[in-house]
């Protein structure tokens, strides 16, 4: 699967790019590129801002979204509208609530 990681370098999204890697899926982060950006050197990045450019993100194809990086939930609708037709799925996950 090709799989698109929203943050993907702290907390619960380090451990979910582990597994899909693992898994021998296919790995793309979407991040500010602020937190450990030597970290999965294997797989593609995309720097942005989620409250700003999600210009990275268009026109690109992912099986799936796992999204992991969102404070509130204007954040999360604004990605979800631009991914939708891009993506097959799409999961939000609160690491607040995890």
């Amino acid at each position: 699967m090709k799989i698109l990681i929203l943050g993907g370098t702290l907390f619960v999204g380090r451990h979910l790019v582990e597994a899909a890697l693992a898994r021998g899926h296919q790995v793309t982060l979407f991040n500010r590129g602020r937190q450990a950006p030597d970290l999965f050197p294997e797989v593609e990045r995309l720097t942005g801002d989620r409250r700003g450019d999600l210009g990275p993100l268009r026109g690109r194809r992912w099986d799936a979204v796992i999204d992991t990086a969102a404070y509130v939930p204007s954040v999360v609708r604004r990605a979800a509208r631009l991914l939708s037709s891009s993506v097959d799925h799409y999961t939000f996950i609160s690491t607040r609530s995890v």
